[in-house]
């Protein structure tokens, strides 16, 4: 299994392959498509994932339908909510991201699959893919939010400037997925929180793998003590060329080190962008038991 993060801003977009197959979870920002049409060159895309409705991750995937050269009649898609899909004309996160990809899939005769915790692991040619997070009862708070979001103008639907997003509903909702393939397990966090993904993994006796992404591009509001507690890995990985926010925010590096002292070992964290010296130059403090590796592609 090959796992790769293209470069994708501040956003989130990876390409796992294995064999001739490829998956593609989260689409980055609108120019993220040109890396993906690349990387998914001569492969069988399989099934295309979407985390959540956020603008950094969902734009390329977008340009990937409208500009119709990558094969995907035969690929499945994927969603935390099938009615909430995507349309971006702008930078901020909003429901408003939700509403025409649905409308461009369909013209193409395509819909999006629900991917909740409440259904079997999807097997695709020998690779299981397990759902952790959402639950059901978070996409309906989330469809809840959104509802009270949609005014009507015009006859249209437009959204309040000002949304509902109670608790950060909209990264709280992110689809937590397992891929095994073979003995390999890797974990991909999505923007979820720390305190369901550590009560899931409790519930689902999964603790040891080979690669996990770590949740909202190294937040600190997205990764605590507890979750790297629960995790046996010393391979994580860091999505985002860290322009804004702070991220990875100096707290998760150092919960990072923290536990990998505490275990006796040196964790590789791996980048998608060169971004070592600049996460050195804002932690202050000595950063121990991290080798940080500028790598996009990891075979596991």
């Amino acid at each position: 299994m090959i796992f790769s993060a293209l470069k994708a801003l501040t956003g989130d977009s990876f390409v796992i392959v294995w064999n001739d197959n490829a998956l593609l979870i989260d689409g980055g920002m609108p120019n993220t498509y040109n890396f993906i049409r690349d990387k998914l060159s001569g492969k069988n895309l399989k099934a295309i994932f979407i985390t959540h409705v956020d603008y950094d991750h969902i734009g390329g995937i977008m340009n990937l339908i409208k500009a119709n050269e990558v094969e995907h009649n035969e690929s499945k898609f994927y969603m935390n909510n099938p009615d909430l899909a995507a349309h971006y004309n702008g930078s901020e996160v909003r429901y408003s991201h939700g509403d025409t990809l649905d409308q461009m899939l369909n013209a193409l005769g395509h819909k999006f699959l629900p991917m909740t915790n409440s259904l079997d692991p999807i097997i695709i040619d020998g690779l299981k893919i397990t759902t952790l997070l959402p639950s059901e009862d978070t996409c309906k708070t989330l469809c809840e939010n959104w509802n009270a979001s949609r005014i009507i103008e015009d006859g249209k639907y437009s959204y309040l400037k000002r949304q509902k997003n109670n608790g950060d509903i909209i990264n709280k909702s992110s689809i937590v997925n397992i891929l095994e393939y073979h003995e390999v397990k890797v974990l991909m966090l999505g923007d979820s929180h720390a305190d369901d993904v550590v009560e899931a993994l409790v519930a689902s006796k999964y603790k040891k793998f080979n690669m996990v992404k770590l949740s909202h591009h190294g937040s600190s509001h997205n990764t605590n003590k507890a979750l790297l507690d629960e995790i046996e890995c010393n391979k994580y990985f860091i999505s985002t060329n860290g322009n804004i926010h702070e991220h990875p925010h100096s707290e998760t590096i150092k919960l990072l080190s923290d536990r990998a002292i505490a275990l006796g070992e040196v964790f590789s964290i791996y980048l998608n962008y060169d971004i070592e010296g600049d996460i050195r130059n804002k932690c202050q403090f000595e950063i121990k038991n991290l080798n940080f590796i500028f790598q996009q592609d990891v075979e596991l």
